[in-house]
């Protein structure tokens, strides 16, 4: 008889109460006994008719359950998991691997992580405790798991801990699409969107702004210590308070100390995420955010280079994106786009002079420049015409008269011409405001007259038109599919190992989607 027993207390006729002991062996014998008093009930019950139809497959909640143990019964071979889960056992985790110790407990598997990782961010999964919740309860994560369980805290520290590695990773990728012929090497899109930090807007403060609320809650501390107010707080409770308020105010100290050092008053920085500027949207409105920039080839839409910025698109980012494509692709493009706010004097005069690519890059006034004399408010740089000789007339047909070479204050060189008969002038309120219109030509306006010579005609209106094909449709799966309009991580390291997540499951939605025969062919050989 077993030792394991289990004292019962059960009433009779003879006795009041009673202890009765409860062996292992008779708790058996009565689970059997009530099953097959569930098997002779079963057989006498009629069943209730529900449908007229009986070509239903069979359904019995009393059947054994069995675990499945091969792959074929959680996914289909050319399930999108299963493509993933091959992807990443061609790529090389080495630098992965070397980062963990052959001493205390077994850590998952490095390998196992990335997957179920990746293909939370293929299907637009990115909090942890989401993915968590999938791999207890959705076929396609436990495969690809393997029945492993880790928690959500587990599946954030992996995430963090290998950020740095992530660029690595999409390197490789980028490489396994240019093997099965993905990237065309023709046109090339850059583009930028910037994405909300995680951060509550209410915390972004200048240094006005942060002294004063500096002293609020310095006077707050005061007025909870004082004998007036103190008599109305019990004494634990007031010192929770004022605990609580000491260390806002050291934060608040801390976070000044930065405002200061960057020698700006006005510079706004938010207190939840201070490396997240606050930066203005399309929709008007003014978050902190990060700018995530990426280089699209032509061909698939597969993205080439990907990188985040703390603040909008600038002249600098445009060669570092094309040069991080090329070593990603071990290539160069044929041509490159790119909006206005990679543009600048410097740049266009670098691209027309040293590199290979043709690029399509519009100035901030191109839009306004292809517009009619007649239609606009006020007279620009492009409604002065300039003849052979170098000589200018402004729109009134008036000669411009040349001053010389002057400083325009930012550091550029440019030649200075002031306008003649602008006292009289019909057109003078569209012109200026002042006695006479001055006009400032920058000694590079060349490289920009080329620039919009290329935009205007029609292979660069074919090309820009190309461009829109790439670029918004990929901002539109970020944040209407993937749900992407906002981090879930803080600070820019971390923001930039999410974009970088976000455009390898990118390209791995490009594989599925286009290449998925040709990846097995070659997965297999």
């Amino acid at each position: 008889m077993s030792t394991d027993k289990t004292h019962v207390e059960i009433r009779n006729e003879n006795s009041d109460r009673e202890l009765f002991e409860f062996t292992d062996e008779m708790r058996e014998a009565m689970d059997q006994a009530r099953m097959e008093n569930i098997r002779q009930t079963a057989s006498t019950v009629e069943p209730v008719a529900d449908s007229e139809k009986s070509n239903f497959r069979p359904y019995d909640q009393n059947q054994d359950f069995f675990v499945p143990v091969s792959k074929k019964t959680f996914l289909e071979e050319n399930h999108p998991a299963s493509i993933i889960d091959l992807i990443i056992e061609r790529l090389d985790l080495r630098e992965l691997y070397e980062r963990y110790s052959d001493e205390g407990n077994p850590a998952y598997h490095p390998k196992m992580m990335l997957k179920v990782l990746f293909y939370a961010y293929y299907v637009g999964i990115m909090s942890s405790r989401t993915i968590w919740d999938c791999v207890i309860n959705r076929a396609d994560f436990i495969y690809l798991a393997a029945g492993q369980v880790p928690n959500f805290r587990t599946i954030n520290t992996f995430r963090l801990w290998h950020i740095e590695r992530l660029g690595g990773l999409f390197a490789q990728i980028v490489m396994l699409c240019k093997e099965l012929g993905m990237i065309g090497f023709e046109h090339m899109a850059i583009d930028g969107q910037k994405i909300q930090a995680n951060a509550n807007f209410r915390k972004s403060k200048n240094l006005k702004g942060l002294k004063k609320e500096y002293e609020k809650v310095k006077m707050g501390i005061e007025k909870l210590l004082s004998k007036e107010v103190g008599e109305y707080f019990p004494e634990e409770t007031k010192e929770k308070r004022v605990g609580r308020l000491s260390k806002k105010l050291e934060e608040l100290g801390e976070f000044q100390k930065e405002l200061e050092a960057l020698g700006d008053e006005e510079k706004r920085l938010n207190m939840s995420d201070a490396e997240a500027p606050v930066m203005s949207h399309k929709d008007g409105t003014s978050k902190p955010s990060y700018n995530h920039q990426s280089a699209t080839d032509g061909k698939y839409g597969v993205v080439t280079a990907a990188q985040t910025t703390q603040g909008s698109d600038r002249p600098e980012d445009l060669l570092q994106m094309v040069d991080a494509s090329i070593e990603n692709t071990g290539g160069e493009h044929e041509e490159v786009s790119a909006d206005c706010g990679f543009c600048s004097y410097d740049i266009l005069k670098k691209v027309e002079e040293e590199r290979n690519e043709e690029f399509y890059v519009p100035d901030r006034m191109f839009e306004n420049s292809k517009k009619d004399v007649s239609e606009k408010k006020r007279y620009g740089h492009e409604d002065f015409t300039k003849d052979d000789e170098g000589n200018y007339t402004c729109p009134a047909g008036h000669a411009m008269e040349y001053v010389g070479v002057v400083n325009n204050g930012q550091g550029a060189e440019v030649e200075k011409y002031i306008g003649t008969g602008c006292g009289e002038c019909p057109l003078k309120e569209k012109c200026t405001k002042g006695k006479q219109r001055s006009l400032q030509v920058d000694l590079r306006e060349e490289y920009r007259e080329k620039m919009r010579e290329k935009l205007s005609s029609d292979k660069g209106r074919e090309i820009y038109m190309k461009r829109q094909g790439l670029v918004e449709p990929l901002h539109g799966d970020d944040q209407k599919n993937k749900g992407w309009r906002q981090h879930h991580l803080r600070g820019l390291e971390k923001a930039t190992g999410e974009f970088l997540l976000i455009r390898i499951a990118t390209n791995l939605a490009k594989i599925i989607k286009y290449k998925s025969d040709e990846f097995f062919e070659l997965a297999l050989s």
